[in-house]
């Protein structure tokens, strides 16, 4: 199982001491969308992952909504390149779709899954009537979860992702081991405080559930989400993604 993190205070000066970090130095091949090209100042840990990326291939997958982001040189070779600057050897590709979005807009996800090889996993963005086959072949690709992303400006969000269709596929997706990952911001965190106590699966927050500053922890949402605060038996469970 690809080991969750957990998001309390303090926690990044915490698993900066506690994993052993070290100082390196060096240069790696430049890589797109990166600036710089030396290797990272403290050595990732042995298994370090990132937990969160997109690979965008839009002349072999063309997106079902042209008008969707997308990001030039992001193929899988790109990726690497930056993997290999920063050291990490474990990675989750995300699909970065707006949802609601066919099954076929994941499959420069899958792809990229199966180029990268056994230390990959994937989310995948859905629709609220996929089928159960759909959902198999999904889980055989290596996706591990769905995601939702509602903060503002999302195409179809407000109107496909209500609480029904969530707690609806929250349900489906936890028999397959997955969790619901969220793109949400803290006033939307707060406004679905009693829906995320109520989902059945793990919950992933992208972006630390976007707590504003200066307010941080003070925000309503750190106290919806915090480990020591939580009411339901995933909320808080799993917050992540810098």
């Amino acid at each position: 199982m690809i080991a969750r993190r957990t998001f309390i205070k303090g926690a990044s000066a915490l698993a900066a001491t506690a994993s052993g970090l070290s100082v390196q130095a060096g240069h790696a091949q430049q890589a797109p969308n990166s600036s710089g090209s030396e290797h990272a100042k403290l050595k990732a840990p042995a298994g370090a992952c990132d937990c969160h990326h997109h690979i965008y291939d839009p002349a072999r997958f063309p997106p079902s909504r042209p008008e969707a982001n997308s990001v030039l040189n992001a193929k899988v070779d790109d990726y690497r390149l930056l993997q290999s600057r920063i050291g990490t050897s474990r990675n989750i590709v995300v699909t970065p779709a707006p949802y609601p979005a066919p099954v076929s807009d994941n499959l420069a996800t899958l792809d990229a899954i199966v180029k990268f090889g056994p230390n990959a996993r994937g989310v995948a963005i859905v629709y609220p009537n996929i089928t159960d086959a759909e959902l198999k072949t999904l889980d055989s690709g290596g996706i591990r979860g769905i995601r939702f992303s509602l903060t503002s400006g999302r195409p179809g969000a407000a109107s496909t992702a209500t609480p029904e269709v969530i707690e609806a596929l929250s349900k489906r997706v936890n028999g397959l081991g997955w969790h619901v990952q969220f793109n949400t911001t803290a006033e939307q965190i707060v406004a679905s405080e009693d829906l995320l106590n109520r989902l059945a699966s793990p919950i992933v927050l992208d972006h630390m559930g976007h707590l504003p500053q200066p307010a941080g922890i003070d925000h309503p949402a750190f106290a919806i989400v915090s480990p020591a605060h939580r009411q339901g038996p995933h909320l808080g469970q799993v917050v992540g993604d810098l």
